[in-house]
């Protein structure tokens, strides 16, 4: 078999999988456009009859039947297949493949490592729109085919000379549709590509306002942006052009085909060989048929676009059909529970910024399904999470971690600390695991566990970044994301453990204060703590911190700590706070992405001259 029919089957199989759930409706669709096509190949029948028999006392009969037939198609076509059915197919499409792809970046970040950020987003977006269209439009598109059959068929009875003339002079304007389509697809995609790369220079020039003014870079800067404007301007002009040249051809098919069934048919029509009724037909179906070849045309570039797309999609997912990734999965027989991850990695070094940027879609706490772990009872509670052997690494980067033991007890308090690049955030996300491993096991309660990604979730286990982001919308919104807090208790006792209550009192609008953007209008250090309450908001028996109290001053940070070490959660830390330090049960030093050294406070100054290092810093 060809490479060209091994990816047109890819491509069928791949639509079948993005339809599942839509099947029945799309079958319906397809079946209704078949009809409404058989409908408009029987009013031209009964215009030929019509029109032959103009003062007869049979044609107001023949005038009711057309009526009625129109009115039945639009009814058909108005009432139920634009506004039920293709939306429901379309729009059901999309909505499953989002959720597929959302619930891979949430259940397995490491997918958007496998993808640049603008892809990802791509395929979030253009592409599953572009696979949603299509399934709603290839109905219609399956339609004029049998239309254009059927009516060739008659046209052929009536008059086959005239017939092929006109079939010539349609498949010459899909010709020209078709390559003026692929043109105008091709400039379309420059123009979007053009407009991402404005939006994004826009968004780097807010984000890094103060360091441009710094540089006195500000004319440079507007220059560069002014150029990627010009450039989008460019292809959106030529996107106009060529999409005004396709509609003009398609608008003038019809007439200038009319003006060929006059030319051919005049002598004709003299000798009686080409009646009146038979020009009503032509012109008819010619209308029809304009719009058939020309959606036909479109069909090879179409297909070309969602074969793009859908392929992606796969990239996206791992490989998996669509339909694999949106069934819903289960943890010990029960839904998976809710993650409250961000995607940001420590600032540690340039190779994990890089991939954090990345995996920042799939920040937080949103429904994660994830694949079964062992057998371990979905309700069992943590007495001592173990890790051994733990080796993982960054796509393209040569740090990590390698051969990490750790081990948390129920109750206890753990910190990991070190040096900036020791490893200590590729230690804590490859644990849970929003970084695919090389070798090493995880286990709760001495069961293994087989998907981390989808196993240490709430209520197990809440997960606060060093630099987390928030939604736009109200700091109660962004705390509690869905979970239902009808007496408002919830909120209140995460906020309070969080040391939020001043910061609300000083807020006019207190928890309905509209953060902003990514949480822009608030300080790094409330920041910090509203990702704090949103994880304890979710109730976790095992907290995960990284760094979380960098940007506090020193009273906050020392209550923060007091409120979330008071004995009720299990807590594993990254930090080099003496408090955290001080307070914890044991102490794991990384360097290099090794075990430095292991044990209580008093050990690892005993061992580690790294540690003793970090320890006279501090405490400087």
């Amino acid at each position: 078999m060809t490479a060209t029919g091994i990816g047109a089957r890819a491509t069928v199989a791949r639509l079948g999988a993005a339809l599942r759930g839509s099947l029945g409706a799309y079958g319906t669709l397809t079946g209704l456009w078949v009809l409404l096509r058989a409908g408009t190949l029987a009013v031209g029948l009964l215009f030929q009859h019509l029109f032959d028999r103009i003062g007869d006392r049979g044609v107001w009969l023949l005038i009711a039947w057309v009526a009625a037939v129109e009115a039945a198609r639009l009814c058909l076509q108005f009432g139920v297949m634009i506004n039920r059915l293709e939306p429901r197919v379309q729009y059901g499409t999309t909505a499953r493949l989002r959720r597929a792809l959302l619930r891979e970046a949430l259940r397995r970040p490491g997918a958007t490592a496998r993808t640049a950020p603008g892809e990802a987003l791509r395929a979030v977006g253009e592409d599953v729109d572009e696979t949603g269209f299509f399934v709603a439009w290839s109905p219609t598109n399956l339609a004029h085919w049998l239309f254009v059959v059927a009516s060739v068929t008659v046209m052929m009875r009536i008059d086959a000379l005239v017939t092929t003339a006109l079939l010539v002079l349609l498949v010459l304007v899909t010709a020209v549709t078709g390559t003026v389509h692929g043109r105008f697809l091709g400039y379309r995609r420059a123009t979007r590509t053009a407009s991402a790369q404005v939006a994004g220079a826009l968004r780097e020039a807010i984000d890094a306002v103060k360091a441009v003014q710094a540089a006195g870079a500000e004319d440079h800067v507007a220059a560069h942006i002014g150029r990627l404007n010009e450039a989008r301007g460019r292809a959106a002009v030529r996107e106009e052009l060529f999409a005004g040249v396709q509609n003009t051809v398609i608008a003038n098919a019809a007439p200038v085909g009319i003006g060929v069934v006059l030319l051919l048919t005049s002598t004709l029509a003299h000798r009686g060989a080409f009646s009146v009724g038979d020009l009503a037909l032509f012109t008819f179906y010619l209308q029809i048929l304009a719009e058939a070849l020309a959606s036909i045309g479109m069909l090879s570039v179409r297909l070309q676009r969602v074969s793009v797309a859908l392929g992606r999609i796969t990239e996206f997912l791992g490989g998996r059909k669509p339909e694999a990734a949106d069934e819903a999965r289960v943890v010990g027989g029960e839904p998976a529970g809710r993650a409250c991850v961000d995607g940001d990695a420590e600032d540690e070094d340039s190779a994990e910024r890089q991939v954090a940027d990345g995996q920042r879609s799939s920040m937080a706490c949103a429904d994660r399904a994830g694949a079964p772990a062992a057998k371990i009872p979905a309700r069992s509670a943590l007495r001592e999470l173990t890790v051994r052997g733990l080796t993982a690494r960054y796509p393209g980067a040569e740090r990590g971690i390698e051969d990490v033991d750790l081990t948390v007890v129920r109750g206890s308090v753990t910190v990991i600390t070190g040096a900036v690049g020791a490893g200590k955030t590729t230690l804590l996300r490859s644990l849970l695991g929003l970084l695919p491993r090389q070798r090493g096991t995880v286990r709760w309660n001495g069961e293994p566990v087989t998907d981390p990604s989808a196993f240490l979730v709430a209520p197990r286990c809440g997960y606060t970044p060093q630099a987390p982001r928030l939604f736009s919308g109200s700091l109660r919104d962004n705390v509690l994301l869905g979970e239902r807090d009808d007496d408002g208790r919830l909120f209140t006792r995460a906020a309070h453990t969080a040391v939020l209550g001043p910061d609300l009192a000083a807020m006019q609008d207190g928890p309905e204060t509209v953060v902003g953007p990514r949480g822009l209008r608030l300080s790094g250090g409330q920041l910090q703590r509203a990702a704090i309450a949103r994880m304890l908001a979710r109730r976790p028996e095992l907290l995960i911190l990284d760094d979380v109290s960098s940007a506090l001053d020193p009273d906050t940070e020392q209550l923060l700590w007091a409120r979330l070490l008071d004995g009720t959660a299990t807590v594993l830390a990254v930090s080099h706070r003496p408090t955290l330090l001080r307070a914890a049960e044991r102490v794991l030093v990384l360097r290099d992405g090794r075990v430095d050294a292991e044990g209580t406070l008093e050990d690892v100054l005993a061992e580690s001259a790294q540690m003793r290092r970090l320890w006279t810093k501090e405490q400087r």
